[in-house]
């Protein structure tokens, strides 16, 4: 139940991060010579840059964090898990 549920929400996560990409990335193209005709309005350009590139680190941040999710729980499918492997004692 867990491996549907992870695989459905990465391919949530990787589905919204390729959307989330390529539109900052569309719309960084499409603004970029807007930018350098309308120079003298600076704040406002730098202002769009801003969220675009923000828009731009979420999309691959969400990217990430999808295919770090899958394979965290295709490992453990595997065999061994960090996260349930038992503690080493300390020798003192």
């Amino acid at each position: 139940m867990n491996l549907v549920i992870a695989s459905a929400t990465f391919l949530f996560f990787l589905a919204f991060s390729g959307l989330t990409f390529a539109g900052s990335a569309v719309a960084l193209v499409v603004s970029t010579p807007l930018f350098i005709i309308f120079s003298p309005i600076l704040v406002p350009a730098t202002i769009s840059t801003t969220l675009l590139a923000s828009g731009l680190a979420a999309g691959t941040s969400l990217g990430l964090s999808a295919i770090g999710l899958i394979m965290r729980l295709i490992k453990p499918a595997g065999g061994t898990s960090l996260l349930f492997s038992s503690p080493t004692p300390l020798n003192l």
